[in-house]
């Protein structure tokens, strides 16, 4: 009967452990995290291809013997020198 009693006693205990024992949230591992490098690599790529295309552009489109326009240039007095 003692022997009954213990190894029921030892049962309860172990299930108890391991009822009561935290539960932990899935790590997001390394696969999620490849997926965010590659794709913060990739917008990276796409953002200097946009810049250099829009630095290509200005040079192309460049005013550089062209006098600015000026809104308000036949509103004030002329120059005077």
């Amino acid at each position: 009967m003692k022997k009954i009693l213990t190894a029921a006693a030892i049962a309860v205990a172990a299930l108890v452990v391991v009822a009561v024992r935290p539960a932990y949230a899935p790590s997001k591992g390394d696969k999620e995290n490849m997926l965010q490098k590659a794709q913060d690599e990739r917008n990276k790529r796409e953002s200097k291809d946009v810049d250099k295309a829009y630095n290509e552009m200005m040079k192309r489109t460049g005013t550089t013997g062209a006098k600015p326009y000026d809104p308000w240039g036949s509103v004030r007095p002329a120059d005077k020198k």
